[in-house]
């Protein structure tokens, strides 16, 4: 519990929830009564938050560079008004006190927070659990084998895969929470317990069906595969079903929609799979390159977010994967050392999120041997008591961590900053949906990405530099895609390549080798420069990069909370609630010597 609390705490000081840190009063100890004072170290640093109803809260912080300029130094917060001191150690006392003053909508937000925070202990208990028992059983039966030892790579990218299902996110105080999952389903549904779930299929008129591409798994069925009479393959078209959605979700939906009376509830289910990180993707059992992508009535990374699948991002995705793959064959950087996913083909039911699929497809004859792995497993604990990270060093770079990181570094900004100065394009390739892939053979490590339906393109860049290219994008559903000048794209590749897939991973590896996080963001900045100098002397203009990235005392930061949880968008303005931008944290990388 005291851990969440500290998350949170963090999470409110890094948003600058209520203006809690711009308004708040920096303090010393001397300000507090010596009975409270003399649990705290004598220099402790105090932010007094005095605007927050009839009370004053009292925060002791400590200077921080990763993410923001204060974070909590120890637990309990304290809380002083009209009946004296309390001391704040859970998370709902806290709340209790940003809410204070606040109109109904303001107390509203703060309130589904609360309710998101006692799931995310309760679910965080059942996968700890979940965990251990999990590590015990490999330790019995394979010892300090590593996951690189399993013999596909599908099974290899599987583990890896379920091994970041138990790290939390590194910003989200609650990620742990997946709202509208009870534990049960939890342990059913859930990618930390590794089920094996059956697809549904629903039978829904043609007319209202509308699929994109013709690439479909192995293992897809025909009506009589699902207990319906062959003959509705003339009038009809099978959608599958997430179980849980089938159990309790799919019937309200269709009458909500109008739906309900021509479509047919297959009988039998046919086809299995295994809930991958992004929960709602599944893992097909007996085609393995195979994934599909599911709606799922649930929410994570706030109440906005559910996870259902919106009709535009079949097609946007599948463009920006083709653009995508042109600038990879074009480069001579790029090419050979980043790969894609196939998400050609898709569907969706008379428009509506709640009903469709995307079929994802690997390219198998480029990871036969190879050990994928998310970026977002890389801190992740393994069975052996060691780190992803150090167990994939010890077999693919002698032991070396920093060796890793270094070839991953360069990938990384190698692509994403090229895409950015170039192309005018900029990837949501968060954690997730960025793979590191590891082979004994050149490259040693590689880049995948999958999931790129919401990237961020500067339309009029793309048009003017390289016309053929924009002619691939020029239909995008998502109008948010399209933007007018660089400014989005920097917010993206800072909020996403630089602090959630390199800067977690700098902090990761200080904390590992017990040195100093700057030891680390020196090769960062090191990086980033090789890049912009190459590509400035390919007569790119890097400058407004170098200024964001390297001289800026600011960087950009996701307001995620804010955004997804605490405030309604008439508040803030967010057309995508994911990003939602401040502009509140340290450049480590400008103060660097």
């Amino acid at each position: 519990m005291n851990e969440l609390c500290v998350r949170v705490v963090d999470a409110l000081l890094r948003e600058d929830v209520r203006e809690c840190v711009t308004r708040g009063v920096m303090s010393g100890a001397a300000e507090l009564p010596q009975s409270l004072a003399s649990e705290f170290a004598a220099d402790q640093r105090w932010l007094c938050v005095r605007h927050f109803g009839a009370g004053q809260l009292w925060i002791p912080v400590t200077a921080e560079i990763f993410m923001q300029p204060w974070r909590l130094t120890q637990l309990p917060l304290l809380w002083q008004d009209a009946a004296g001191w309390r001391r704040l150690r859970v998370v709902a006392d806290v709340l209790a006190c940003f809410r204070n003053g606040l109109d109904e909508d303001g107390i509203q937000g703060f309130a589904v927070f609360e309710r998101e925070c006692a799931v995310a202990l309760e679910h965080g208990a059942a996968t700890a659990a979940e965990r251990e028992r999990w590590f015990d059983a490999w330790r019995a039966s394979l010892g300090t084998a590593m996951g690189t030892t399993l013999a596909t790579w599908q099974e290899r990218q599987m583990h890896y895969d379920r091994l970041a299902s138990f790290l939390d996110h590194p910003f989200y105080p609650t990620a742990r929470a997946k709202v509208g999952f009870g534990v049960d389903d939890l342990a059913s549904y859930g990618p930390e317990f590794r089920p094996e779930l059956e697809l549904r299929w629903l039978a829904v008129p043609r007319a209202w069906y509308c699929q994109r591409g013709d690439h479909l798994p192995p293992v897809w069925p025909e009506f009589h595969d699902v207990g319906l009479p062959r003959s509705l393959a003339s009038s009809h078209a099978l959608v599958p079903v997430h179980p849980f959605t089938w159990r309790e979700f799919l019937d309200r939906a269709l009458a909500e929609h109008g739906l309900a009376d021509q479509t047919i509830r297959a009988p039998r289910a046919y086809s299995s799979g295994t809930p991958t990180l992004s929960v709602r993707t599944l893992a097909l059992c007996d085609a393995p390159d195979w994934h599909v992508k599911l709606p799922l009535a649930i929410r994570t990374l706030g109440a906005k977010n559910i996870r259902l699948i919106k009709p535009s991002t079949i097609a946007d995705g599948h463009a920006v994967q083709r653009l995508l793959g042109e600038i990879v064959a074009r480069e001579p950087s790029l090419y050979g050392r980043v790969l894609l996913t196939d998400e050609s083909t898709g569907a969706h039911v008379a428009n509506h999120n709640f009903l469709g699929f995307i079929v994802r497809r690997y390219p198998a004859h480029a990871l036969a041997e190879a050990t994928p792995v998310p970026v977002a497993a890389l801190g992740a604990r393994t069975p052996r008591g060691d780190t992803v990270i150090e167990e994939l060093a010890g077999r693919y770079f002698g032991g070396d961590s920093q060796a890793l990181f270094d070839a991953y570094l360069d990938i990384t900004l190698a692509l994403h900053l090229r895409l950015w100065v170039r192309y005018g394009v900029a990837l949501e390739s968060n954690q997730q949906n960025s793979v590191v892939v590891l082979s004994d053979s050149a490259p040693r490590l590689r880049l995948l990405l999958k999931d790129n339906d919401a990237a961020r393109i500067q339309q009029s860049h793309l048009a003017a530099r390289w016309p053929e290219l924009a002619a691939l994008v020029a239909g995008l559903q998502d109008a948010r895609i399209g933007v007018s000048d660089e400014l989005p794209l920097a917010q993206m590749f800072t909020t996403i390549t630089l602090q959630l897939n390199i800067a977690t991973l700098v902090q990761t590896l200080a904390r590992l080798e017990g040195a100093p996080p700057e030891r680390f963001y020196k090769r960062v900045r090191l990086g980033i420069e090789r890049v912009l100098q190459q590509l400035s002397a390919e007569g790119e203009a890097t400058q407004f990069a170098r200024q964001v990235l390297l001289e800026d005392s600011q960087l950009y930061v996701k307001y995620l909370l804010i955004a997804a949880t605490l405030a309604d968008k008439r508040i803030t303005g967010a057309s995508d609630v994911n990003k939602y931008y401040g502009r509140s944290a340290p450049n480590v990388l400008a103060d660097l010597p």
